[in-house]
């Protein structure tokens, strides 16, 4: 019986390989590319349309996330600076809720699990190899301004994850749905304005996100991944330089059994990957520093200096800023919807509390994991050796010019954030789906075989328009999401002010509600 197992194995192996190879030699890629790319050309076009002022291009989209991220950093009175020690004790469990302690608190997942699960779904390429391209189009200013946009995220994620927690679902066998289609459909639905647009506005959002999910956080990431393994590990002399669909196939049945146990599954895999890969990372990158010790003064000298004077970008401290905000509120996914998601399924009665523990994600996100690669690939001085656009590749090298093996454990660290990465994608895919078609074991198991099938068809083609046209829809989702966390910011505050007023936390404590009374009866929390 073992003989013919591994018989059975060898053969499934010949078959997928004849299969890959054969769609290969009909340019099965290059067919779809060809088809597709006018199509993605045109949504990509309306999508990131943009205007010019005074020789500066500003994109529709992203002064919109930037808009929303400032909003509401001045209307909650810099909440990412004085709830972020509150925060802290949140997720260290130094702070409890003691009267809500004893009740059974609706969920799957714990706050460190969500938490970890959407740290570890930005983390992945979009910090690694995206902070590398903004620094190499540009240059050093970009740094400072991707931290100040990491900060004023904060805010952003803070009403978007309080909005999926309050308007979450509870299902009947305990699981949890949640996210922007619930919360634009159920609370805007009354809306007098736009009420009737709710349930269209809550399906576009959904199948954005599917689309989304299945080319960025799917195809993209694999082919990444692979390229970036098969360049590690020999480049065309590589066993994988014609052979990565079997990288894909071990990723994707990696992928398959991890997602069919659902959030909880993807919680405990991220709670143990991301912490470390986390640490590992920052510890590589502060060796490199520890290395170039002598150029670190002069590294933040020229930082500061360029963010206000950059010389990489012709429009000055503006142009420079709006990369920095672009490259890192699209890393952090602030303003996305795609964490409310995930925090939905946490085990809470506390929507705020944990609103105030979501803020943390752009931090790590941005202010730590993102700033750290391209301080790295400064203070080592190879973008200076860097002509056009360039992304892991010159973290890559960044790495190795302290020692040769870094580069090696960089592939190692970020195929660990590629595949957990790909796991929160399947499961922010599974919820949209789900919303279209029905939450039941039949369309849950449809959508995990699609998108572990496209792990390995990602593996070894390239399909750019796909990718391209994904990146779009990623980029839309911010549209339907912030008509409705813009629509309810109301809701946002008057939560926000009961939850410091009760527990006597941050600069809301003192400040009346006129609208308490109505609003929350007997003053507690209900999601």
């Amino acid at each position: 019986m073992p003989l013919v197992g591994f018989q059975y194995r060898i053969n499934i192996f010949d078959i997928t390989n004849f299969v890959c190879s054969i769609i290969k030699l009909m340019n099965l890629d290059t067919a779809i590319d060809t088809f597709l790319s006018p199509i993605a050309d045109k949504i990509s076009g309306i999508i990131f349309s943009s205007i010019t002022i005074h020789g500066v291009r500003i994109e529709f989209l992203v002064a919109l996330l930037m808009i929303a991220a400032f909003y509401f950093t001045i209307r909650t009175r810099f909440i990412g600076i004085w709830g972020f020690k509150h925060s802290i004790k949140l997720i260290t469990k130094n702070y409890e809720h003691k009267e809500i302690r004893v009740k059974k608190k609706k969920g799957e997942v714990s706050s460190f699990q969500a938490l970890t699960a959407t740290i570890s779904a930005s983390a992945g390429i979009g910090n690694v190899a995206g902070s590398a391209a903004a620094v190499s189009i540009g240059g050093p200013g970009v740094i400072f301004w991707m931290i100040m946009a990491g900060f004023f995220s904060m805010a952003l994620k803070f009403a978007e994850v309080l909005l999926g927690l309050k308007f979450r679902k509870v299902n009947p066998d305990g699981t949890i749905a949640g996210g922007p289609m619930y919360y634009i459909e159920g609370a805007l639905k009354n809306n007098k304005y736009i009420g009737k647009f709710a349930p269209h506005l809550s399906k576009i959002y959904a199948v954005c996100c599917i689309f989304a999910m299945i080319g960025g956080w799917n195809l993209f990431q694999i082919n990444a991944m692979t390229t970036q393994i098969t360049e590690v590990t020999g480049g065309e002399n590589s066993f994988f330089a014609h052979q990565s669909w079997l990288l894909g196939l071990i990723v994707a049945v990696i992928t398959y059994f991890t997602i069919i146990g659902g959030i909880k599954a993807i919680g405990k895999f991220t709670s143990k990957v991301t912490p470390v890969m986390c640490t590992l990372y920052v510890l590589t990158a502060f060796a490199v520093c520890l290395y170039n010790i002598g150029h670190v003064p002069h590294t933040f000298s020229v930082i500061l200096k360029e963010a206000f004077h950059p010389k990489a970008l012709a429009g000055g401290w503006m142009m420079c800023m709006l990369w920095g905000f672009r490259r890192a509120m699209f890393a952090n996914e602030a303003g996305l919807g795609t964490a409310p998601i995930a925090f939905s399924a946490v085990k809470t009665n506390n929507p705020v509390a944990q609103a105030f523990i979501a803020m943390l994600q752009p931090f790590v996100d941005t202010v730590i994991v993102g700033s750290a690669t391209a301080f790295v690939i400064v203070v080592s001085g190879e973008y200076l050796k860097t002509t056009g656009i360039a992304g892991i590749e010159l973290t890559s090298k960044a790495f190795g010019s302290v020692c040769p093996f870094f580069p090696i454990l960089l592939t190692f660290m970020a195929s660990c954030f590629v595949l957990s990465t790909m796991l929160c994608g399947s499961y922010y895919g599974i919820k949209a789906w789900n919303y279209l078609f029905g939450d039941t074991k039949l369309t849950t198991r449809a959508f995990q075989v699609i998108y572990c099938i496209f792990i390995i068809i990602g593996s070894a083609m390239n399909f750019k328009s796909i990718i391209n046209l994904s990146d779009a829809f990623t980029l839309f989702l911010a549209v339907p999401n912030l008509i409705a966390v813009f629509m309810l910011s109301d809701v946002i505050m008057k939560e926000l002010k009961r939850y410091c007023k009760k527990y006597n936390v941050g600069l809301f404590k003192e400040e009346r509600d006129e609208n308490e009374e109505r609003l929350s009866g007997d003053s507690k929390l209900k999601v």
